[in-house]
């Protein structure tokens, strides 16, 4: 018998402060179980690029044509369904007319040929295609809704505030995942929609891989079983929030979607299928008049599923307190809770891929291998076998685990729109063990062959860790568990001394003055704001 569907919530911090500082740095970690079976109302609307570029070379406008069929083999009987074509315009594909069509085998049939049909001519403007998706979303009542977008090009058909307002239209309504096939394609560009529109983006290296992603693209979306999450924190009277990051499994800035009411502040997480994610938290409040020497509720963390979320899903009956502890012994407050370590150097990993670019860019091919040498060895200390993935296509690795590398005599720029796509992808942080509601230890049996022991998900053969948990895998086969955390041994080094350090009573972590700037919501300005990337 399944498990009733659910939310846990746990917080990681130092709960110890200077007696004199004034932020507290929290760690989130939500994770939903049992959602699968809940199968919601559900809308996807496909955005095809079909500028005249999808045509040069002509396996682009093939690869769109094939993906969107295995889309829309994947829906589910009953969902609703478009096809929609942009260029400088937005039309439909199918239904012909504005609308959403239900999915059946003859529907299926009808919207693979008009797929087939699909030609490309014009410019490129965005905004006009979620314009569109947007507003055939509308004509039908649905929980989840989700759009897959694909290009190869800049949006240069139409001023950047254009796009920006319809992002805000759009966001909180529907979801959105971005692909760039090609090389003509902005970075920065897909990152500015999907950070918007809670969904993730990523480069198409060969366009034979379109297929199998827009399946899965489509699969996820089919398996979301809750439209939003709400997450509520109720201050201290004197307390705000300075910033919010979602930073796993891709980081964004949350910070401009906060509302607050009173002491209350909240703010939505978007759609959820089975998963987990992190949200790091930044707390002000002045220290002045304050007790000393004492545990004080900084504030509390509750969680609220949407209006249309199915009453089946439990949620923590009781907030979950953020703590704050001023002392004057300074050993207790510059510890760094290992999850907020994992998650700095998760940027640092994202800085120095990043720093490697603009080496290679300006001709600092030296530069641009030990940037990248550097991202190597982060990437493999932390299990992120994404970015060591699209490293290897612009460096020979040599010793991972000491970043030694060779540059690639020749990097294709899509390899390089590849990597930084992938350096905003991070790692779940080391300890995250959440257990279902009531569930207790060896209660859960792992199937046959190589599972994750947190969340069940199988992984590809070749995987270290957990795509979805980032926690390392077991090398035998499957038994059933007999303990809730891995031992020691099976953790990377690191990882060991980040565990060690938090159970430790004193530690040598470097000051949290160190830490604050690391995870704030601004990205460095060399990341985002060069126009000619690409």
């Amino acid at each position: 018998m399944s498990a009733r569907p659910a939310f846990t919530l746990e917080v990681g911090q130092n709960k110890y402060l200077r007696a004199t500082a004034d932020e507290m740095h929290a760690m989130l970690t939500i994770g939903a179980h049992g959602l699968d079976g809940l199968a919601p109302t559900v809308a996807e609307v496909i955005l095809v690029d079909t500028s005249g570029s999808m045509g040069r070379p002509g396996t682009k406008i093939g690869a769109a044509r094939r993906a969107s069929a295995a889309a829309i083999d994947t829906l589910r009987d009953g969902a609703f369904f478009a096809v929609v074509s942009g260029n400088h315009e937005a039309a439909m594909v199918y239904p012909p007319t504005p609308g959403l069509a239900v999915a059946t085998p003859e529907v299926r049939r009808e919207a693979k040929a008009a797929v087939r049909r699909l030609t490309e001519r014009g410019g490129t403007a965005m905004s006009t295609w979620l314009r569109l998706a947007r507003q055939v979303l509308a004509t039908r009542p649905a929980v989840i809704r989700h759009a897959i977008l694909l290009t190869d090009g800049r949006n240069e058909s139409e001023p950047g505030e254009r796009l920006d307002a319809e992002l805000d239209a759009c966001a909180g309504f529907l979801s959105c995942d971005a692909r760039g096939i090609g090389d003509g394609w902005a970075s920065q560009e897909l990152l500015r929609v999907v950070t918007r529109l809670n969904g993730t983006a990523d480069a198409v290296r060969d366009d034979a891989d379109l297929v199998a992603d827009f399946r899965e693209l489509t699969r996820s979306a089919m398996r979301r079983g809750v439209p939003d999450l709400r997450v509520r924190l109720r201050l201290l009277p004197g307390a705000e929030v300075r910033y919010v990051r979602q930073v796993f499994p891709v980081e964004a800035d949350l910070t401009g979607r906060l509302t607050r009411t009173g002491d209350v502040v909240e703010f939505g997480t978007g759609p959820w299928g089975e998963e987990s994610r992190e949200y790091f938290v930044c707390v002000a409040v002045d220290p002045t008049g304050r007790d000393r020497g004492e545990d004080l509720r900084l504030a509390r963390v509750d969680l609220e599923a949407a209006e249309g979320t199915s009453t089946d899903v439990e949620l923590p009956a009781v907030g979950t307190p953020i703590l704050v502890h001023w002392t004057d012994e300074p050993v207790l407050s510059s510890r760094i809770d290992p999850k907020v370590g994992h998650h700095t150097r998760h940027l640092a990993l994202r800085e120095a891929i990043d720093a490697g670019r603009l080496a290679y860019e300006s001709g600092d091919r030296a530069g641009a291998e030990q940037a990248w040498g550097r991202a190597v060895r982060l990437a493999t200390e932390l299990g992120n076998d994404r970015n060591l993935t699209w490293l290897s296509h612009l460096v020979h690795v040599v010793d991972a685990s000491r970043g030694l590398v060779r540059l690639r005599e020749r990097i294709d720029p899509r390899d390089m729109k590849g990597s930084q796509l992938s350096s905003w992808h991070s790692t779940l942080s080391p300890g995250t063990r959440s257990r279902r509601p009531g569930e207790g230890v060896g209660e859960r049996l792992v199937a046959g062959g190589r599972r994750c022991s947190n969340c069940s998900r199988v992984p590809r053969a070749e995987s270290r860790f957990c795509e979805q948990c980032g926690l390392p895998l077991p090398a035998g086969t499957s038994s059933p568990e007999t303990d809730d955390a891995l031992p020691p041994e099976a953790l990377p080094s690191d990882v060991r001394l980040l565990d060690a350090s938090a159970k430790a009573p004193f530690s040598d972590a470097p000051p949290p003055e160190a830490v604050p700037n690391a995870l704030s919501p601004e990205v460095p300005s060399d990341a985002v704001s060069n126009p000619e990337e690409g």
